[in-house]
């Protein structure tokens, strides 16, 4: 009889013990979270949502607020569905109105195509873009800002993009996400043609100690030596061109070069002599 009555208090306590730890977690399951854009969460119950705003009541109240669409990010749904209202955009990569803009110039990452082994397009892209972000400092006249590269290149990387997928931005778009006025393309196409060789043969003679120093002078030449230096060059097929474009999409400059020359960075020649006669160039024509 006791043991009957223990095991009924035991069933009851253990009932009790069961509903207190799970009935938060089920009432927590059933609410509704709403993700601002700023990183505040709202709990609680979506009762509508309509064109401009959606409207919501707190967990364990009964007043309904209504929010506006633009701020929220995204509703976590307590049914498991998630609904994004707005994407989330990063502070940095806010847009910068055109006045913030104006003066303010970009370099892109060069498109490097070449059949040339030794060549990583990617690396050299970059460094063609180093060296004429430089060109550009020195080249054009006051009043233009050039935005450091690693700068360009870091609001690239943000956004997924590089040298080999930059196209599918327009200019336009491109000179926004940069928060510059003017948004440089470039490419460099280089194929090595083969190789040369120079060089000259030499022709001397080790006289001879005979012990009859009586016989002819044409029988005491000597012993022939035969000499050769020479030097083997590679030689490239080079072309290096530029686009510029300001904020709204137009393009205000565009130019190429077949620079001459057997190294790889016969570039930098031609981008001297594309940026110097540029709109805003040393030697632009106005």
């Amino acid at each position: 009889m006791k043991s009957s009555k223990h095991f009924f208090l035991f069933s009851i306590l253990f009932c009790f013990v069961n509903t207190v730890i799970h009935t938060p977690v089920y009432a927590q399951d059933k609410s509704d979270v709403i993700t601002m854009l700023n990183g505040e969460q709202k709990q609680g119950k979506v009762i509508s949502i309509s064109e401009n705003s959606i409207k919501f009541k707190y967990t364990g109240e009964d007043l309904e607020y209504e929010i506006p669409r633009k701020d929220i990010h995204k509703i976590d749904f307590s049914s498991g569905r998630t609904e994004i209202i707005n994407a989330m955009v990063s502070p940095a990569l806010k847009a910068i109105s055109a006045s913030e803009r104006k003066g303010k110039l970009a370099v892109l990452p060069f498109r490097v195509v070449s059949n040339e082994p030794s060549i990583s397009p990617d690396a050299m892209g970059i460094q063609i873009q180093e060296d004429c972000a430089v060109i550009f400092k020195e080249e054009i006249l006051q009043g233009i800002v050039v935005q450091d590269p690693m700068n360009t290149n870091a609001l690239l990387a943000q956004n997924n993009l590089d040298a080999s997928n930059i196209a599918v931005k327009p200019p336009k778009d491109l000179a926004e996400l940069l928060g510059v006025e003017y948004v440089v393309f470039g490419s460099f196409d280089v194929n090595q043609k083969g190789t040369r060789s120079y060089g000259t043969n030499i022709t001397s003679y080790k006289d001879k100690r005979k012990k009859d120093y009586d016989r002819s002078k044409s029988e005491n030449k000597g012993r022939e030596i035969a000499t050769s230096t020479g030097t083997t060059t590679i030689e490239y097929d080079a072309k290096i061109g530029i686009k510029i474009y300001n904020d709204q999409g137009n393009n205000i400059y565009t130019d190429s070069r077949d620079p001459f020359g057997n190294n790889l960075d016969v570039y930098h020649s031609g981008l001297k002599y594309m940026i110097k006669r540029c709109p805003f160039g040393s030697k632009a024509k106005h």
